[in-house]
């Protein structure tokens, strides 16, 4: 058989499609598979990173669309194809609001309780 043959010809058009479906395709519709899982799968109270990079806590979900609390009273309604990714499972404390935490005064900030002298 030489090089030139119609029959190596189509063999390795064959190899390049086979190459092509392994690095490209298969993993992509891998990818796709999982993410369709992912969205089926939410469930309220679970903390989920939307694609527009919104940190939130689902409070609601309809067939299309889920209600996200972003901030204590503020809830948006957003896709449920626009959820990018679903953060470590359920969040316990979803209806209560985050505690804040008082900053630490810095050392160079200290209160001066001296009145600059006017020159």
């Amino acid at each position: 058989m030489s090089l030139n043959s119609p029959v190596v010809t189509i063999l390795w058009f064959v190899v390049l499609i086979a190459i092509f479906w392994f690095l490209l395709l298969r993993p992509q519709r891998q990818e796709q598979k999982r993410r369709e899982d992912m969205i089926k799968s939410l469930q309220r109270g679970a903390r989920v990173v939307t694609m527009g990079g919104l940190h939130g806590t689902v409070v609601d979900l309809s067939e299309d669309t889920a209600l996200v609390r972003i901030a204590d009273k503020v809830e948006v309604t957003v896709s449920r194809s626009s959820v990018a990714q679903v953060l470590v499972g359920k969040d316990k404390k979803a209806t209560e609001p985050r505690a804040k935490t008082p900053k630490a005064a810095r050392p160079d900030e200290e209160k001066n309780d001296e009145t600059p002298a006017d020159q």
